[in-house]
């Protein structure tokens, strides 16, 4: 299963326990709803990955070439 499709599954379990916990206060459905978020961010983190590497590939540059965001930022504030 893709990133994408993880994202998108651990979405529609996060709102369905948020629904329960929320609507029928149903215990249980917030530790699950919490775990379904932690799942998200572990996804959104590697689809990130994903898209970074798809958009520098159509780019033509190679990963590592140049400075990185984060480097030319720090580098433009010391000037």
């Amino acid at each position: 299963m893709s990133h994408h499709d993880q994202l998108i599954a651990a979405f529609e379990t996060y709102k369905s326990e948020h629904e329960k916990f929320q609507d029928k206060g149903v215990k249980a459905s917030a530790a699950r709803a919490r775990k379904a978020l932690q799942e998200i961010t572990v996804s959104c983190k590697e689809r990130r990955k994903e898209i970074s590497a798809q958009k520098e590939a159509l780019e033509g540059k190679p990963k590592g070439d140049g400075m990185s965001q984060d480097a030319a930022r720090h580098a433009h504030i010391r000037k």
